[in-house]
């Protein structure tokens, strides 16, 4: 297949030249508004783009703080939690206390005793004996 080539003179070319600069206003002020309402659209895409990036931090900073209140809560009935059991280990402790220091008195004084006996027997058998 051949290729249709088409030459053009001067005269052809000079036509061509003035309806070019005829027409060109035209068609960059038809490529400005093209142009423009592009840019604007583009800026109202961005802008919206921009609201919505908000709205989600917005949500996010308070999904965040309920969180963050729940973690509080939380650690509160554990700390209240651990307080009853170390209170509780507290009075179980003191009553072994307790119980170990009347055992420990009830020694002492059958141990006094005894001796109290062994001595009031041994001047007995001296004072027989």
């Amino acid at each position: 297949m051949g290729e249709a080539r088409m030459e053009l003179g001067d005269r052809e070319l000079k036509k061509i030249g003035e309806y070019v600069k005829s027409h060109l206003p035209q068609w960059i002020s038809e490529t400005k508004e093209v142009l423009h309402a592009s840019l604007h659209q583009r800026e109202l895409d961005i802008l919206e783009r921009v609201v919505r990036v908000e709205d989600e931090l917005k949500n996010l900073r308070e999904v965040m703080e309920e969180r963050f209140g729940k973690m509080d809560e939380r650690f509160e009935a554990q700390q209240r939690q651990m307080d009853e059991r170390f209170e509780a280990q507290r009075v179980l402790t003191n009553e072994r206390f307790d119980h170990l220091e009347k055992r420990t008195s009830f020694i002492q004084w059958g141990i006094g005793i005894g001796f109290t006996a062994i001595l009031v027997l041994m001047g007995v058998l001296n004072y027989l004996g």
